[in-house]
């Protein structure tokens, strides 16, 4: 006389066919969601404009190529202008709105074929935008990171842009001159900054729209 094996039934074994047939179809319909969330994502993040160009600035203030009949800045005269930055909030993915809007120019100008010597540029920073001009290890030691505008910051430095910054902000945070970026300089106060500014002939650029 012969024997059969025993054999252990799994649990989806013992459900009926039809919860079975229900938990592959609520499986499959969870992969489909999940897939469709993952595109949706993808598709929701902003694109970066391939027309843009970055004649001067990397990475930041890209510009649009215009036709042969626009209004073009004079490349013959001076042009003087100042920034203010009184927020430190990423406005711009990690890139601070006002400082895009000084890379920006600069690629504005150097699209127009104005000589870079022709173009002087202060940015000014005051109020808690005085953090964007602290030193990397200063920022470092607030934050706990590192200051995610530093690099386009070296290059506008590169290109000869004067930072400076607001002392009494600055003193009011409880820091020292010590303690900004090399390459910034102090003030006593925006406030008698942009009058001396402005005394000498330079214009407020104005924030951009969202």
């Amino acid at each position: 006389m012969s024997y059969s094996k025993a054999t252990t039934m799994s649990d989806d074994d013992l459900a009926p066919k039809p919860i079975r047939r229900l938990l592959a179809w609520f499986g499959i319909a969870l992969l489909l969601i999940a897939c469709a969330a993952a595109v949706a994502f993808t598709m929701s993040r902003p694109q970066p404009d391939t027309r843009l160009t970055y004649p001067r600035i990397h990475g930041a203030g890209g510009v649009l190529p215009v036709g042969p009949d626009a209004l073009m800045p004079s490349t013959t005269a001076e042009h003087r202008l100042y920034i203010d930055i009184d927020s430190d909030e990423p406005t711009r993915g990690e890139i601070n709105r006002r400082l895009h809007t000084a890379a920006k120019l600069l690629n504005l100008y150097a699209l127009a074929g104005v000589p870079s010597e022709k173009v002087h540029l202060v940015v000014l920073f005051y109020g808690r935008g005085v953090d964007l001009a602290l030193s990397d290890a200063a920022y470092q030691k607030k934050f706990g990171h590192p200051n995610p505008n530093a690099g386009l910051i070296r290059q506008l430095r590169q290109a000869d842009v004067d930072m400076v910054v607001c002392g009494q902000a600055l003193g009011h945070q409880n820091f020292v001159a010590a303690n900004i970026r090399p390459g910034m300089t102090l003030a006593l106060s925006a406030l008698t900054t942009r009058e001396e500014l402005q005394a000498a002939g330079y214009g407020e650029v104005p924030k951009e729209p969202d």
